[in-house]
């Protein structure tokens, strides 16, 4: 059978139309919306017509665009934002206040606009598991991880928002995982279930392997590229092997246990860290963007930026949901423009952070040269860069911790 077009295939219309031995009433008077169809007069302007309301048993032309969960502005936007809050809290103890809650906002948006989309059945299955997978990025997994390390006493770089008595911005982040798992395994349920808006594409053109689609697509690069994915991951797999060798006697000094992990942890990042950066940051922000943006190409292909009317960013979702108000997709992108200001004012610290790394130093001659934050004090206030502090010996300086101040190495605290 060959592929539709709009020449030989078109969606169910209604019955009165094209018929002229139709006596009924309803049928002789015509309705704007025939009138409007009528003056169609390219195929771009029909193929906008029919996704105003697509049908749910009809896949001719493949998923329609949904502009609020996964335009190139809306995905963007999130890409910008989730990368910059990041960096910034796991970099700049100033900002992490701020970051917290930007990402949480972030996160709850997009959950909470894909509920009520399902609720009105106005979101079919790929469009929420790109809702879920925007949300389920690795920033997100490490609010997760901070909070049960402030609910066991460990204390680290979000002790200011998950420190002692934060049990409101705790539970905040906690809620996000049944939330999420619910939602993503109601959109695996049997059509029968639930009615998600464009089912019959869900057979026709993802196969029923929706999930897969967006959450796998990483591992084929091994398949596709094979040459290159794996000198990629061999050299980051050396790097960490000769850092734990180089480190071998800080990571065992004084220690009898065979494989001390935190410890090996913290002393790597502490000598090493752009291995920190490439380990918690650069690849997992990868394997986040991979997988949501090959699951879009194969099977959201519609997806367009456009600087025409089409429902804004995530953040107006949960009002567009109930007024359906049509706002400028460029709109989206605005919502980037405060973290961008941020990495700006970050710029001058990143940079005496970067020309400190190991390699840096080694290719530029200035190996035996101090590093940046033994040359500048002690406090965390005058480094050029909260993990610029690998020197041989820890240089203690006091940190504020839920109002009580301890003396903390500087090795130690950098990792945290």
């Amino acid at each position: 059978m060959s592929d539709p077009s709009f020449s030989t295939t078109f969606p169910n219309r209604n019955p009165c139309f094209g018929d002229l031995f139709n006596s009924s009433s309803a049928c002789q008077v015509p309705t704007l919306q025939m009138i409007d169809f009528l003056n169609i007069s390219s195929p771009n302007a029909y193929l906008d017509a029919y996704c105003l309301n697509p049908p749910v048993d009809s896949c001719a032309f493949g998923y329609c665009a949904n502009p609020d969960v996964a335009s190139p502005a809306v995905r963007i936007s999130t890409y910008i934002t989730t990368i910059i809050s990041a960096l910034l809290v796991l970099y700049s103890p100033d900002d992490v206040q701020g970051s917290f809650f930007s990402q949480l906002l972030n996160v709850y948006s997009l959950i909470i606009a894909a509920i009520i989309a399902i609720a009105h059945r106005n979101l079919t299955k790929p469009h929420t598991i790109v809702a879920m997978g925007l949300a389920a990025s690795p920033l997100s997994v490490y609010l997760i991880i901070y909070v049960f390390r402030s609910i066991y006493g460990n204390q680290n770089r979000l002790q200011t928002v998950f420190g002692k008595g934060k049990w409101v911005n705790r539970l905040a982040v906690l809620m996000l995982v049944p939330v999420w798992f619910a939602v993503l395994v109601f959109s695996t349920l049997p059509d029968g279930a639930w009615h998600f808006q464009q089912t019959a594409c869900d057979h026709t053109v993802a196969g029923g392997h929706i999930i897969g689609d967006f959450f796998i697509p990483f591992l084929v690069l091994f398949v596709v590229y094979p040459v290159q994915t794996g000198v990629i991951s061999g050299m980051f797999f050396v790097a960490w092997g000769t850092a734990i060798y180089l480190q071998r006697r800080e990571i065992w000094k004084k220690h009898n246990k065979k494989l001390p992990l935190r410890r090996m942890w913290r002393k790597v990042v502490d000598a090493y860290p752009f291995i920190q950066f490439c380990t918690v940051v650069f690849f997992p922000h990868v394997f986040w963007f991979i997988n949501v943006e090959v699951g879009i190409m194969a099977l959201l292909s519609r997806e367009t930026f456009t600087a025409t009317y089409g429902q804004a960013s995530h953040y107006a979702l949960l009002l567009l949901a109930y007024s359906q108000l049509e706002i400028f997709q460029i709109l989206a992108l605005i919502v980037a423009v405060p973290p961008l200001i941020q990495l700006c004012l970050l710029l001058p610290r990143l940079f005496a952070w970067f020309v400190d790394l190991t390699w840096v130093r080694y290719l530029t001659c200035r190996r035996n040269e101090p590093r940046v934050g033994r040359r500048q004090g002690s406090t965390a206030s005058t480094l050029p860069f909260v993990v610029v502090t690998p020197s041989p010996k820890s240089t203690p300086y006091p940190i504020k911790w839920s109002g009580s101040e301890e003396t903390i190495p500087l090795q130690s605290a950098s990792s945290r």
